[in-house]
């Protein structure tokens, strides 16, 4: 089950906003990071393992390992600032698999809500960079030649 919490329903909300602004006013980058960021989003259920209590969720750290690279190589090969703040966002969260692996005491639900909050983060640089996408001239080039 996907939403299961408010704060889940809140970030499916964030996601739907995210991506269909992307759409609608974005360029090739905004619409390959929402992409990316909805299949990190639906993929990381199906990986989590529910049983577990403690210690680092290897599914998805993976799943946001791949993100991080996504949105790497979206900040390194093209001209738009918020892919830089997404990638920050996304290796703090990456960062608290490891905290969770190094400290298996750390209460999971602390480890839970930072992992939600950073996502939020990152769904939202890519909402401020969607928005910004769509006021930017057509005749301004796009990426780095």
């Amino acid at each position: 089950m996907y939403v299961q919490t408010p704060d889940q329903l809140f970030s499916l909300a964030l996601l739907l906003a995210c991506c269909g602004l992307a759409v609608w006013r974005g360029r090739w980058v905004e619409r390959a990071a929402a992409a990316a960021m909805a299949a990190a989003w639906f993929a990381s259920p199906l990986v989590q393992v529910d049983q577990q209590a403690l210690g680092v969720q290897t599914g998805v750290l993976v799943v946001d390992i791949l993100l991080l690279a996504v949105l790497l190589y979206l900040a390194l090969t093209t001209d738009r600032w918020w892919t830089m703040a997404a990638t920050a966002f996304q290796g703090v969260a990456a960062l608290i698999h490891l905290a969770a692996a190094i400290d298996r005491e750390i209460f999971p639900r602390a480890y839970y809500v930072a992992g939600s909050l950073i996502s939020d983060l990152v769904m939202g640089a890519l909402l401020v960079g969607a928005w910004n996408a769509g006021r930017r001239p057509k005749s301004e080039p796009s990426e780095f030649a």
